[in-house]
């Protein structure tokens, strides 16, 4: 699942997300934007904060 649709889903907003993971609102804002693809150590966040339903592997579908 895509880091937006889980947020769109969920009815959250980006800056809360990256409040909830301690990033900067625009790292989540360029990463479902497509411009920025996250280093492994933010994905494995993202997966916690997701509960598994954002994986490494959706990352992957945005670069290929």
């Amino acid at each position: 699942m895509k880091l937006e649709t889980y947020l769109s889903e969920k009815k959250i907003k980006p800056a809360a997300f990256a409040a909830s993971i301690n990033v900067a609102p625009s790292t989540i804002t360029r990463i479902i934007r497509g411009e920025r693809t996250p280093r492994i150590d933010l994905i494995a966040k993202i997966k916690v904060a997701t509960r598994g339903k954002v994986k490494a592997e959706d990352f992957m579908e945005q670069v290929a």
